[in-house]
C-alpha cells in the first residue's frame, strides 16, 4: 500500500500497551514481581492535561506549566493496570483521584521518576534526565 491510501483511519497501527515492572513493592502469591500495563498518551488528551496544568502568571504574560501536576496527570492517565480509577483502592490509601493514587503507589521516588520517564518514553516523547517534560510542555 502505497500513496494517500496508507493514511486512512482504517490502515493507521494501533500502538500497543507495553507492560512495565514499575515497583518491587508489588507482589503475586509466588513473589513475583506484578508488572503494570501502560499504553501511550494521545495528543488530543495531551493537550487537555497541558491545559489543566497551565497557567497564566502577572497580566497574561507569563505561562507556567507545573511540570510535576502533567508527570502525575499523564502517568495516571497512561496506566491500564492496575486501575487506578478504583474508587476502593483509591479508599486503601486515603487519596481521591488517578493522579493523587500514582503518588502513593510509587512513594519512593526514584520509582515514581522511572515510571514517569517511561510513560513519556512510549508516548513518544524524547525524555532526557534533565527534565522529564521539556518537549512535553512546548
Amino acid at each position: 500500500m502505497s500513496g494517500l491510501n496508507a493514511f486512512f483511519k482504517k490502515n493507521k497501527k494501533e500502538r500497543a500497551t507495553v507492560k512495565y515492572a514499575a515497583s518491587k513493592d508489588f507482589v503475586d502469591e509466588e513473589g513475583k514481581v506484578i508488572e503494570w500495563e501502560i499504553r501511550p498518551l494521545k495528543s488530543k488528551e495531551a493537550d487537555r492535561i497541558r491545559e489543566e496544568c497551565t497557567s497564566i502568571e502577572a497580566k497574561g504574560k507569563k505561562v507556567a506549566v507545573d511540570n510535576g501536576k502533567f508527570n502525575r496527570m499523564v502517568a495516571a492517565a497512561c496506566t491500564v493496570f492496575p486501575d487506578l480509577k478504583n474508587a476502593e483502592l483509591q479508599e486503601s490509601y486515603g487519596v481521591l483521584g488517578a493522579d493523587n493514587l500514582i503518588q502513593e503507589l510509587l512513594d519512593q521516588d526514584g520509582e515514581y521518576q522511572q515510571y514517569c520517564k517511561k510513560v513519556l518514553e512510549i508516548s513518544g516523547y524524547e525524555v532526557n534526565d534533565g527534565g522529564l517534560v521539556e518537549e512535553a510542555k512546548n
